[in-house]
């Protein structure tokens, strides 16, 4: 054999048994990260609430989420094109109106002439600054968006109960209940909810 070829078999070897190592001694695919958000269904809860971290990136696949929609124009210009997409007067800023998109309508909506942007409504501009620190469990009021399902409010009052707190009145897209100090931020990162103080 040419040492040409020698080498090349030896090289060819040396290649083969590098493969077979890595494969072999732990060389795996990295694991996938766990996906932003995580689906909860308290005992009572007719469907699954999802709910998200301090600050949302983008939604679940099948979740409508809350968009921030910011609208170009004059005051009088906003507010037409704000009617055309069913815009009501829940307004972030001078010029972002809050609505509850899926993904593909909210991806659209982005190309609309008049858009300026469309971004996750975040969990910090769902939560009032009245917060009562006198006592153990406060009472708070938790506005759901204005299209929530008899469903959505059943699994927050379920949320609610399975966070400690007492649900005191439901209503068709809002609660009254005594909630824990910890449980109010993290009942500003369900999708579902608008506001809560």
């Amino acid at each position: 054999m040419s040492t040409s070829r020698c080498s090349l078999a030896l090289a060819l070897a040396i290649g083969l048994v590098g493969l077979i190592a890595l494969t072999g001694c732990g060389a795996h695919a990295r694991p996938t990260p766990p996906p932003p958000w995580q689906r909860v269904q308290p005992a009572g809860a007719p469907i699954a609430l999802v709910a998200y971290g301090d600050h949302i990136d983008a939604y679940a696949p099948d979740d409508r989420g809350a968009y921030v929609v910011r609208l170009d124009g004059d005051a009088a210009a906003r507010a037409a094109l704000a009617a055309t997409l069913g815009a009501t007067d829940d307004v972030v800023g001078a010029d972002g109106y809050v609505l509850r998109l899926d993904a593909g309508a909210a991806t659209a909506l982005a190309t609309r002439a008049g858009v300026l942007g469309v971004a996750p409504l975040q969990p910090v501009d769902r939560r009032g600054v009245l917060v009562d620190r006198a006592t153990e469990l406060p009472e708070v009021r938790i506005d759901l968006f204005a299209d929530a399902s008899a469903d959505e409010v059943a699994a927050v009052a379920a949320w609610v109960s399975w966070r400690g707190g007492q649900v005191l009145w439901r209503g068709r897209a809002a609660l009254r209940a005594r909630l824990p100090h910890e449980a109010r931020d993290e009942a500003a990162r369900l999708s579902v909810v608008r506001w809560i103080e």
